[in-house]
């Protein structure tokens, strides 16, 4: 047998060969960095939706100061005349945490009582419900002494629960529920 000595077609086949790897790494890097971008805006919209549940949050506890203090809601009125901030239901600083026989779905999902709109889209809901109240420890009132007795003045503490679902356009959504106390000035 003869040695054959053509090796004209080794190089193409070593090109072709190298090519195909490229291919290959430039199709995973495209693939990762898809996956990378489709992570990046899923955790764009889930913070955006955590932050817009926690403005409806901080604006419930703003809507419970003002009730408590003496300002009636109207079922539909705007909060401190804005006009994205709607509250839904009036009385929900008397609503108390327990089971409501009127309302057994008074829950975020089915009755908020606070809504915030931006853009004409919901961007947050918030029901709020009583837990308790108390008399604030070492006020004239827990020792019926008066003003110028043990404290300096009267006063009830409140304990609400403030459930909060914050909606981003994409359609992601964050819930926050936390308890909030409620002391008078």
């Amino acid at each position: 047998m003869k040695p054959i000595n053509n090796e004209k077609g080794a190089v193409l086949v070593v090109a072709l060969i190298i090519m195909g790897l490229l291919a290959i790494i430039g199709t995973a890097i495209m693939m990762t960095t898809s996956i990378e971008l489709r992570i990046a805006r899923n955790e764009r919209a889930s913070k955006d939706a955590f932050y817009r549940a926690e403005n409806g949050r901080i604006i419930g506890a703003l809507a419970s100061e003002a009730a408590a203090w003496g300002i009636d809601y109207v079922d539909g009125s705007n909060f401190e005349d804005v006009p994205e901030i709607t509250i839904l239901d009036g009385d929900f600083i008397m609503e108390d945490f327990e089971d409501d026989p009127a309302n057994p779905n008074d829950e975020v999902t089915t009755s908020p009582d606070v809504r915030v709109e931006e853009d004409g889209l919901v961007s947050a809901e918030v029901d709020i419900d009583k837990i308790s109240t108390s008399l604030l420890p070492g006020s004239s009132a827990e020792f019926a002494a008066g003003y110028e007795g043990a404290g300096a003045s009267s006063g009830v503490m409140t304990i609400l629960t403030m459930d909060s679902i914050g909606t981003e356009p994409t359609g992601a959504r964050a819930r926050i529920e936390v308890q909030y106390m409620l002391i008078p000035r």
